[in-house]
């Protein structure tokens, strides 16, 4: 059986083959007689028209997916199929034909394709009409604000940043996106630098939040901005606080404490050269019949010399107390050998008679506190007295800035020393006789 298959199909092979080409040649003779209509897919840019009309009804217009193309379907014969590209279409938006939308408040403007190289007896285009979305037109304009990023180099500090070219940026675009904008800031590195920095940086658009607009739908005035910013050296200077007028009758003034103790100051060399401290006038401590602590915050911009300025901002505020104690009086009774005898007469012998001497302190209350009758010693100055009982002022040691001592005088009799022995010697004689 498989014998006569094969035998039938070998038999008159060559006319077999020559039926099957002439089958194929007649199909396409047929096909290029009988031209098919059949569909293609293209893609091109949209065109806008009259944008001014839009424009000045407050609208924008957004662009197709975030592109400024369409795809359409195409159908003809294929012989004309076979001679279009995409630069044969034109897709056209005509924004004086907006349509409004009734009900969603959204606008449209219907995109117009024509094929330019056939007519539409010979392409016909697909009937599915499609729209260039239309938004709310928005304006805004920002005042750009200059920042830095980076650390300056160590012993330097950042000065003025500004802006050299024209700071105010004007924005337009669909109003969803412009009403967002809050901030405009252009960013310069000032990473390591020790000397003043200018570069050309893009300005950057923020929302409310710090988050980073896309400014992709956005027009603006200016796309780059130039910065400069200043490296300013510094240096660590002390502040100083006077005080001012008298405290109330009965207390004093106890000391003046106040934080930060010292600032760094920024400027050029040659100005900070001539800044050895900073100086607070004594007006601004004004303790006029004060009885107690004042404490107050000052500000000491006001008073840097000019040129110059804080590297920290937070350092202008400066917290100051004046501490204001009442004045007290204490008695102490400070032993006699805490005193010491000077300039002894020759030939003279000097004693103290009393065993305590009462000394009289006045001070502030803790500094009162603080003294003890064994803190206290003294000198008593001989020279000019002689032989006898002599009640003579005492130097006392202390100090002066913080105690005030009433005038001691210590009980000191002096006799002869020779007039000493004989009278030594003359008690040893009567004793003798006694026994």
């Amino acid at each position: 059986m498989l014998k006569n298959l094969a035998k039938k199909l070998t038999n008159n092979l060559g006319l077999k083959v020559l039926a099957v080409l002439f089958a194929i040649a007649l199909w396409i003779v047929v096909v290029n007689i009988d031209d098919p209509v059949k569909p293609a897919q293209y893609t091109i840019s949209v065109t806008q028209d009259n944008m001014d009309y839009l424009t000045s009804n407050g609208k924008y217009s957004e662009t197709l997916g975030g592109k400024n193309t369409v795809t359409f379907t195409a159908s003809a014969k294929r012989s004309i199929l076979e001679k279009l590209s995409n630069t044969d279409f034109t897709a056209v938006a005509d924004m004086e034909k907006i349509e409004y939308v009734e009900g969603d408040g959204v606008c449209r403007v219907p995109i117009t394709i024509t094929c330019s190289k056939y007519n539409s007896n010979t392409v016909t285009i697909s009937s599915k009409q499609q729209y260039l979305d239309v938004t709310d037109l928005g304006n805004v304009q920002k005042k750009i604000t200059a920042s830095t990023e980076g650390t300056v180099m160590d012993g330097c500090a950042l000065g003025d940043v500004s802006i050299v070219t024209s700071n105010l940026l004007k924005i337009s675009g669909p109003s969803s996106v412009t009403s967002q904008i809050s901030t405009v800031v252009a960013t310069i590195n000032v990473d390591g630098m020790s000397s003043d920095v200018t570069d050309t940086v893009v300005p950057v658009l923020y929302d409310a939040d710090g988050n980073e607009i896309d400014a992709s739908k956005l027009k603006m005035n200016i796309n780059t901005v130039t910065i400069t910013a200043q490296i300013l050296n510094t240096k660590d200077v002390d502040l100083s606080f006077q005080t001012k007028g008298t405290v109330a009758s009965g207390y004093t003034l106890k000391e003046i404490t106040y934080s930060p103790k010292k600032v760094r100051i920024k400027g050029e060399t040659d100005v900070l050269n001539k800044v050895a401290k900073i100086a607070i006038p004594d007006d601004v401590l004004d303790m006029s019949g004060a009885a107690e602590d004042v404490e107050t915050t000052v500000d000491i911009t006001s008073y840097l010399l000019d040129g110059t300025s804080l590297v920290l901002a937070a350092d202008a505020k400066v917290e100051v107390k004046v501490k204001v104690e009442p004045i007290t009086t204490k008695t102490f009774e400070v032993d006699a050998s805490a005193f010491t005898l000077e300039n002894i007469p020759d030939a003279t012998k000097a004693k103290i008679t009393e065993d305590t001497i009462q000394v009289e302190v006045t001070g502030a209350e803790s500094d009162i506190k603080k003294l003890s009758a064994d803190d206290i010693t003294g000198t008593v100055n001989l020279q000019g007295y002689g032989n006898g009982e002599h009640n003579i002022a005492a130097d006392i040691d202390v100090d002066n800035e913080l105690y005030q001592v009433k005038t001691v005088r210590i009980p000191v009799k002096m006799t002869a020393e020779d007039t000493e022995i004989k009278s030594t010697e003359s008690s040893k004689k009567s004793a003798s006789k006694t026994k």
